[in-house]
């Protein structure tokens, strides 16, 4: 727990718009009460591949209509024309290659996250394929080739580790906060939270 009073294990998704969104208020949690906690970053394996769309005709392209309404839930528009240009065949790999961007550092495997995100959410780009991710890695000031080879080694690994820490808590709804604390008390949110409610949450669990 790094000393600490609360530990966060953090479930996300490279695809999951309401994790997006919930950047910019993590980003002021961590500055107005970042001493009171710890994250650990974790994957959730939303997307495995597009069978999960086998029973609706639209296909992968529904997602994409489900953004306008998670733009007005989260405060700022994403753009889900991507799920009808270049949709993402799943969400692994992109989040294999955040586990291997993470082995570089936590404020570089950070901000490859946020490249890799903002690609998909703002500019369209797919960020299931290869070519994507490395530039994602290389805007990040990823060494590419450490990056490279833990793309199919320990990021691979991780993120499998991810998966069945995730199926054991039985996490399906992203993101996902599962908190506890020095006093013995724990806590689980899931969805998108509101700073007021992560806040609070701390509080009562400290």
């Amino acid at each position: 727990m790094n000393g600490k009073p609360v530990h966060i294990i953090y479930f996300s998704d490279p695809l999951c718009s309401y994790c997006w969104g919930s950047e910019p208020i993590l980003t002021r949690l961590k500055r107005d009460r970042g001493s009171l906690f710890s994250i650990e970053y974790r994957m959730g394996g939303l997307m495995p591949d597009w069978t999960m769309f086998s029973d609706n005709p639209e296909g992968p392209a529904i997602v994409g209509k489900h953004w306008p309404e998670a733009s007005e839930k989260i405060g700022f528009k994403i753009d889900g024309a991507v799920w009808e240009i270049d949709p993402p065949s799943s969400s692994y790999p992109p989040s294999i290659a955040f586990r291997a961007a993470m082995l570089q550092g936590e404020k570089r495997g950070l901000e490859f996250y946020f490249i890799m995100r903002e690609m998909l959410f703002h500019k369209r780009v797919n960020i299931a394929k290869r070519e994507n991710l490395f530039l994602a890695a290389e805007a990040s000031g990823l060494n590419l080739i450490d990056f490279e080879r833990d793309l199919v080694g320990k990021g691979k690994e991780l993120f499998e580790d991810d998966l069945n820490l995730a199926s054991n808590l039985e996490v399906d709804l992203f993101p996902t906060y599962i908190m506890s604390s020095l006093s013995g008390k724990n806590a689980r949110l899931a969805g998108f939270i509101s700073y007021e409610k992560l806040s609070l949450t701390i509080d009562e669990i400290l």
